[in-house]
Order: structure tokens, then C-alpha cells, then sequence
């Protein structure tokens, strides 16, 4: 690897460009949602709206004569979609003040008999009754930006039936290495000639701002060094606060060509699966694609699509397909939002390193990312922290994670012998502690046999000063005081 073999980056004391303006009262963070502008830019973003309705279209028959609950409805496009498809109930929560457009816009479509505004959270509200499917737009920059996932497994938990579905179902957080070289120097152009002067130093104190905190922005697939990772996968029937209130991951990425990296990028899937997707809680990442997946493009038209090629060749479909567990697989759709997707206002997240490294042609970049919710200032925020390792690490902590899972399998055998050379992870456990044991066993007692002699020569020196201090005689032939008689 390059010179530094270990940097990291913490995003705490940032907060992320072109988010609302609020802080971690949670009065103040709904207050922000009053802004039009930002729902004007979430209406106007294609690729996710259209995400959405496609959803709602290609899967009509789970929609018909259920009761839905939109949580965050904003100015309720989602709950309109909904309706549109046969819902007979939808309740449309929304804890900004926009509640009251939401409800004006539902009366100007003639939907106000199925959809129900309610103005509160969804941590407060009461409904008469269990939802059938809970829809949402709760992602934010890097998935997780902004904690509304919080909410909805509130919601989930509260209001979603036996059953129920989620929408989206899962999604996926990717993570890459990347070369801004191109980027700092675009901005090293436009500054090196003003009005015929050179204005470099601000070029190199924008630099120098910029890399203190994270970057969103929609990157060229150029500046990918590496095959992205799946950082975190998510299943949203599953999913709890705990999961995503902090994780670590060990990544190791393959960089075929000498370059250099500034830092990483982030974005995210999403699956909208109508239930036609299997697996637990993360299990996003071991579902394969298929020839049926429906992708929205830019025109928000769906389509099919094969599984796409990994080269970091490919023009289109930067991350590995979430898809359906069957060849056939209607009603599922797919909103991707990295470097080779169709842009979104999401755009992709960048966290610089704090120095720029030079990487060989060939080598494999290790890093531990970790992700925590801010509980001391805004739980709304997350600490990013990005520290480059080595690759043993990661081989040491697959080790031990292996041997854990093979322990779990054999503790419930009770009848090996102590200690037992099966081989099994908790048997060479046993006999390590065993052999260890022994050994300290053995040290302590040489330890305690060096410190009896060394007790017993003590006392016969002190034995001989006393002696010579108060001048005993000494028997020449037997080494010893003569015995006085009593009278003498």
C-alpha cells in the first residue's frame, strides 16, 4: 500500500452541504420540511418519484382495497400514487406544517374520501386499525442521513399487519474508493486566470474547506478506482433502530492501476419487491438478479434488464443488481442512485481522507468504515469514520468470526473430553487455556521455589550479622555458638 498505512476521517463536527437547517430539536428538523423548495426538488427528482409510482402501478393487485400509511407524506405524492392504485384507506402522516397543503391537494383531486391527512409523527399518532403496506421516502445522502429510517420501524412496529409489506423493502449502502484529481483540477482552471490574474490561493483555501467535511455531489464514473462494496444491506420487515444506530464493516478493495485516492464514495438501492424478494435482515446482498427486474430510467419509464456486467468498464449499473429470487419476478422495481445511474438529488457522498495516498498498480486497500448516529448533538447526523488497515486485519477478524460461528455450532456438545483434539473451534479453545494454564501453573512454581531459597539465604545473612554483632564465638569444628550452662 502507499506511504500512510492507516488514516481516518471523522465527519462529526460537519454537517453535509445542501441539507435542511436544523438541528437535533426535532421541532426544528420538521420546521425545515415548511421549505417548498425542498419538496419542489424531491417532486422534480424523476428517478425516485417515478420509483414510486411504477411500484404502485406494477403491483395494483396488493394495493387493491387495502389500507396503506404513508409515513412523511410531504405534500402527499405518495399517498395519491397509492389511491390511484386501489387503496380503500390511506393515511397520509406528515408532521410539518405542509400537512395543511398535503390536505389541500388531496381535496383538489377529489381523493379526500380515501386519504386521510393526518398532521403529527408517527411516534404519536393513533389509528384505529393495522396498515396492509407502509410506504415511505425516508432515505437520505448515504441512505441513512437525517435517521427518518428510525420512524418508519417505529411505524412498522406500531401499525404495520402480519404480512404487511414495506415499500421499499430493502436497500443496500455501497462504498468505493476514488481519484478526485480531475475535480481539484477543474477548480484549479478556473481560478488560475481571473480578469488575467492568478487567483490560485482561493482555489487551494476552497480545497482546503471542502475536504473537511463530506462532499455531495454527482461523480463521473471515472473517478472510481475500484468494484464498489456493499457496506450495509438492509431488509426493512426486520431491520431495527439498534442495527443502524452504529456498525462497522472491514472492506478490502482491488485497485488494478497505480492511481491515487482522496477518499471514498457512498450511495445506495433501493428494492421495491411487492414480496417477491427473499431473505432475512441484510439479506439484500445475496439475491441475484434477473432477466425481469424493472429498472426506472431517466424518463422514469420501466424496463427489463440482465444482470449487469461488473467491469469498472460498464457505462451503466455501477452496483451489483438487488433482484428477485425467480427468473420471473413482475411487480419489483429497482432505484438506483450511484455514479452510473441516472442522476438524483441524492447525488453520491464523498469522505476525504485527511491526506491524499498513491496507490500501486495491483495493490488491495483495506479500510474499516464505521457509521454512528451523533446521540450527543443530532441524532439526525452520522459520524463517518474511515480508517485504512492493513490486510491481515481483516483476515484475523474473518478468522475470528469464523471461529465463533463453528463455536456456536459445537457448544451445544457437552460430552467431548478435557482437553479433546477434535478440532472443533470451542475444543481448541479449551485446550489453548488448558496448555496455558499449565504453563503459568509451572511458572508460578518455579517463581515460588526462586523465591523460598532466596527467604532462606535472607535469614542466614541476617542470622550472621546478628551473630557477628554481638560477638558470638563460633565452634571451629561444628560451625556453631557453645551452649552456656545457666550459672556460669
Amino acid at each position: 500500500m502507499a506511504a500512510a498505512t492507516r488514516q481516518q476521517k471523522d465527519t462529526s463536527a460537519q454537517p453535509l452541504p445542501s441539507e435542511s437547517h436544523a438541528d437535533g430539536n426535532a421541532s426544528d428538523y420538521f420546521i425545515s420540511y415548511n421549505d417548498l423548495d425542498i419538496h419542489r426538488l424531491m417532486l422534480k427528482d424523476r428517478p425516485r418519484t417515478l420509483a414510486y409510482r411504477n411500484f404502485f402501478e406494477a403491483n395494483r393487485e396488493l394495493v387493491k382495497d387495502k389500507v396503506v400509511l404513508d409515513v412523511g407524506a410531504g405534500t402527499g405524492i405518495l399517498s395519491l400514487f397509492a389511491a390511484i392504485a386501489g387503496a380503500k384507506k390511506v393515511y397520509a402522516v406528515e408532521a410539518s406544517d405542509v400537512a395543511s397543503l398535503c390536505k389541500e391537494i388531496v381535496e383538489e383531486n377529489e381523493l379526500d374520501k380515501i386519504i386521510e391527512v393526518i398532521h403529527g409523527t408517527v411516534e404519536d399518532i393513533h389509528l384505529d386499525t393495522k396498515v396492509d403496506l407502509i410506504v415511505s421516502e425516508w432515505m437520505g445522502f448515504y441512505l441513512l442521513h437525517e435517521s427518518m429510517l428510525d420512524s418508519v420501524i417505529v411505524a412498522r412496529d406500531r401499525f404495520l399487519s402480519p404480512g404487511g409489506i414495506m415499500a421499499p423493502s430493502h436497500a443496500v449502502i455501497y462504498f468505493a474508493p476514488v481519484d478526485m484529481s480531475k475535480h481539484f483540477q477543474d477548480r484549479a482552471d478556473e481560478w488560475s486566470n481571473i480578469y488575467g490574474f492568478d487567483f490560485s490561493p482561493v482555489a487551494s483555501a476552497i480545497n482546503r474547506q471542502e475536504v473537511g467535511q463530506p462532499l455531495v455531489e454527482c461523480l463521473s464514473p471515472d473517478v472510481l478506482r475500484s468494484e464498489p462494496k456493499e457496506l450495509l444491506s438492509l431488509d426493512l420487515k426486520t431491520v431495527t433502530k439498534e442495527d443502524v444506530r452504529k456498525f462497522t464493516v472491514g472492506l478490502e478493495f482491488h485497485i488494478p492501476q497505480e492511481t491515487k485516492i482522496h477518499g471514498f464514495a457512498c450511495w445506495f438501492d433501493v428494492i421495491f419487491s411487492g414480496g417477491a424478494v427473499s431473505g432475512g435482515k441484510g439479506s439484500p446482498g445475496g439475491v441475484t438478479g434477473g432477466p425481469q427486474i424493472v429498472h426506472v430510467d431517466e424518463k422514469g419509464d420501466a424496463r427489463c434488464q440482465d444482470s449487469p456486467s461488473s467491469s469498472l468498464d460498464t457505462t451503466e449499473n455501477s452496483t451489483p443488481p438487488i433482484g428477485a429470487n425467480s427468473p420471473a419476478a413482475p411487480g419489483v422495481v429497482l432505484l438506483k442512485t450511484g455514479p452510473r445511474d441516472s442522476p438524483t438529488h441524492w447525488k453520491q457522498t464523498v469522505i476525504f481522507l485527511p491526506h491524499t495516498i498513491a496507490v500501486g498498480s495491483g495493490t488491495d486497500l483495506c479500510c474499516h468504515v464505521t457509521m454512528a448516529q451523533d446521540t450527543q448533538i443530532n441524532k439526525r447526523h452520522y459520524n463517518i469514520t474511515v480508517a485504512l488497515t492493513d490486510s491481515a486485519d481483516l483476515e484475523e477478524e474473518e478468522e475470528e468470526g469464523d471461529s465463533e460461528e463453528e463455536g456456536a455450532e459445537s457448544d451445544s456438545s457437552t460430552d467431548h473430553p478435557v482437553p479433546c483434539q477434535c478440532g472443533s473451534a470451542r475444543c481448541r479453545l479449551i485446550a489453548a487455556l488448558v496448555e496455558k494454564y499449565d504453563a503459568e501453573h509451572e511458572e508460578l512454581g518455579d517463581e515460588a521455589e526462586l523465591v523460598e531459597v532466596e527467604a532462606e539465604v535472607d535469614a542466614a545473612r541476617q542470622l550472621d550479622e546478628a551473630i557477628e554483632n554481638e560477638g558470638w564465638p563460633m565452634d571451629a569444628s561444628t560451625g556453631s555458638a557453645p551452649v552456656h550452662e545457666d550459672g556460669d
